[in-house]
């Protein structure tokens, strides 16, 4: 135990300097988090011990929190009941007469899936099983059909539902409601962009152009595909109307996942839905871990006014200034970091600055989330280009090429919500201002 004049002085820097030890270790996120809070607490004689097990339980007792496990069992029983499939044989009638049309298809999907499940991992696993190996048959080079899987499913992140927001939210009072409709023009910009991206890529290798879908199949695949769309739209509708709360919706998406694998598409069983469910359960117990030593790690930073410092050595009161200084931040912290934990630990440190200098929280909100969401596309962490590589076959860095312009293209969809805040706002403020 330190001394009481010395522990105010030298406790934050050793909070932040034995994360940062830890992580270099390979400790996963939510011990390092933990064991670098609990040392700090040991060290400084005016915190008790108790305090680790009352915050970790504070990080945790939240009923907005609870959307996260049932989204991603909503991905999950989506997966399950090959929704996929038919939302790719709906993306194919329309696109596939293009040039690079699985490329496009990819990223399609992407938008529309992002939009049912709220989790770009499941986005990259579901889509990526399906068209990685269909892209490749067709001659596209491994590393061009890895990186748009890994880049599209970002989307999932920024298009509501959004898990990601949830937590951002629930960890800053912000409107999640807000969020998500202030997520839907920038995650449209993403996919735009996107494919553009993708056009260029396809006319530079050569892809074959396939034939254009006639009207019959077209009407056939577009029933299936719009029905799997009823999920977003109950989810974002019912929010918007005030029937229920993102916790709520996100029950309704299991039951309408459910109804669709049953009732319509009859493709799901009851040893498919045990399955989505212990996914559901391992992966939602590795998430919200590492959010519980999170916050721990976040009381501790309110705790020695970390964000009064930060906007006193920071002294910006331009907002274009602070979201830039703050996008940078987080996209640094995204490359090492999952998203839940980097979003626990940067929010509250972050947004004082923004507020300070004038910046809308739903605006400083989805620039957070965006940022983020790009760090699972950048090594080393980049768990979606992982997931993609691994069904592609192929190291991850060999996809960083294509993977390297890809992600330009985004940050530049980054760059313009960041200067021009319309793009984020306008949207929601004409269809939902009561949330904002």
């Amino acid at each position: 135990m330190l001394p009481l004049d010395l522990a105010a002085g030298v406790l934050p820097g050793l909070l932040f300097a034995a994360l940062g030890l830890l992580i270099a270790f390979g400790i996963p996120i939510a011990f390092a988090l933990i064991a670098a809070s609990a040392l700090v607490v040991w060290l400084d004689p005016r915190l008790v011990p108790w305090i680790l097990m009352q915050r970790m339980y504070y990080g945790m007792d939240s009923f907005v929190l609870l959307a996260v496990p049932l989204f991603l069992l909503a991905g999950n029983v989506i997966n399950a009941a090959r929704v996929t499939d038919r939302l790719i044989a709906f993306a194919l009638a329309l696109l596939g007469r293009f040039r690079g049309a699985l490329a496009q298809v990819n990223i399609f999907v992407s938008v529309l899936f992002g939009g049912v499940s709220g989790s770009s991992t499941a986005d990259a696993a579901g889509v990526g099983t399906v068209l990685i190996p269909a892209m490749k048959r067709e001659g596209y080079p491994a590393s061009l059909s890895v990186a748009v899987t890994a880049t599209s499913s970002v989307i999932g992140n920024v298009i509501p539902p959004s898990i990601t927001m949830i937590v951002w939210g629930a960890i800053t009072n912000t409107s999640i409601g807000g969020l998500f409709f202030a997520g839907i023009v920038p995650g449209l910009l993403i996919g735009l962009a996107l494919m553009a991206v993708s056009a260029l890529l396809s006319r530079r290798h050569e892809v074959p152009v396939r034939e254009p879908a006639g009207a019959a199949e077209i009407l056939s695949t577009s029933r299936d595909g719009l029905l799997a769309l009823s999920i977003p739209l109950a989810v974002v509708g019912g929010i918007r109307f005030g029937w229920f709360s993102p916790t709520e919706a996100a029950v309704i998406a299991v039951l309408v996942a459910l109804v669709l694998g049953f009732a319509v598409y009859r493709t799901l069983d009851l040893r498919g839905v045990a399955r989505a469910t212990s996914d559901t359960a391992r992966l939602s117990a590795l998430s919200l871990f590492s959010l519980v030593g999170a916050s721990v790690f976040g009381y501790l930073i309110s705790f020695y006014k970390l964000p009064p410092l930060l906007m006193g050595l920071v002294s910006v009161s331009d907002p274009t200034l602070v979201l830039l200084f703050a996008a940078a931040v987080i996209l640094l912290v995204g490359t090492f970091m999952d998203a839940l934990p980097a979003t626990a630990i940067l929010a509250p440190l972050l947004l004082p600055m923004a507020l300070e200098a004038g910046v809308h929280p739903v605006h400083f909100g989805i620039v957070g989330v965006m940022a983020l969401a790009f760090g699972l596309v950048t090594p080393p962490y980049g768990l979606c280009l992982l997931i993609a590589a691994r069904i592609g076959g192929i190291p991850m860095l060999s996809a960083m090429g294509a993977t390297t312009l890809y992600l330009l293209a985004m940050l530049g969809v980054l760059l313009a919500c960041i200067l021009f805040p319309e793009l984020v706002l306008a949207f929601p403020r004409w269809v939902a201002p009561d949330l904002m």
